[in-house]
């Protein structure tokens, strides 16, 4: 775990990194996007649909994923 300094001099604990949700699809004129967000909303990480998907067709995943989770190691999506 990570650890940060208080005013004091003493370390305290952090808490753990937390998982992103869902990604979202998000259309603009150019591109359509896959987008993660944090849990204060904003972008956390973002993937053109097209690259995103046609690197899951090139790889055969063990393990089924759950709706809105594709991205998520090797699953099938």
């Amino acid at each position: 775990m990570a650890t940060k300094r208080e005013s004091n001099g003493r370390r305290r604990r952090s808490a753990p990194k937390r998982g992103l949700g869902k990604r979202q699809l998000l259309k603009a004129r150019n591109a359509t996007f896959f987008a993660k967000r944090a849990s204060s909303g904003q972008f956390k990480e973002m993937d053109e649909r097209g690259r995103s998907l046609s690197a899951d067709r090139r790889r055969k995943a063990k393990t089924p994923a759950k709706r809105g989770y594709g991205d998520r190691g090797d699953r099938a999506a």
